[in-house]
């Protein structure tokens, strides 16, 4: 159907992780995008789903000096308890458009998140109580499971601030499946 330049090839990609401004305070680590994730995915010709930051759209750009000073609950927690409905619907849209991409034959490579992400952490998150630890993050559990209801099956991959030359690593592993 479609026979024009496009690679049909579609990867999921944290929202952050090409807009360091919507990260909390004191947590972005480049000035915008994290440059070689954003080259690597440029360069290889895949078409780039950048995912809803579902703590800007649920909790505002200036939730982190709520969360510090312990005058809310925590991020994860609020998205998965009185946001988990607004966080919910976002994971939906994010499958029905990785559904309608499917339906016309376009291969969805993957989802990249951002561990120690309250909300995008694939293998580590962020808890009000205990700090980073092992687990998936708000966000990425409901993906995960309206991707299955949508029948997509895809891998994920984990990238972290601090250490993304590893994480580059992943996502270029990632991009050589295609």
């Amino acid at each position: 159907m479609f026979t024009d330049s496009r690679s049909k090839k579609v990867i999921l990609v944290a929202h952050c992780l090409l807009n360091q401004n919507a990260r909390i305070d004191r947590c972005a680590y480049f000035p915008g995008a994290m440059g070689d994730i954003a080259r690597a995915l440029v360069d290889s010709g895949v078409g780039v789903l950048q995912m809803p930051c579902p703590e800007l759209e649920c909790l505002g750009l200036d939730r982190s000096g709520r969360i510090r000073e312990g005058a809310d609950i925590g991020i994860r927690e609020a998205l998965l308890g009185d946001k988990a409905t607004a966080c919910r619907e976002l994971a939906r849209g994010v499958a029905r458009q990785c559904a309608e991409y499917r339906k016309h034959g376009f291969t969805i490579i993957g989802a990249v998140g951002n561990d120690g992400s309250p909300a995008c952490g694939v293998d580590f998150t962020w808890y009000l109580e205990s700090g980073f630890g092992a687990g998936t993050g708000a966000f990425i559990t409901m993906l995960r499971e309206e991707l299955a209801a949508a029948g997509v099956e895809i891998p994920f991959a984990a990238l972290q601030d601090r250490q993304w030359d590893i994480g580059l690593a992943r996502v270029r592993a990632l991009l050589s499946r295609r």
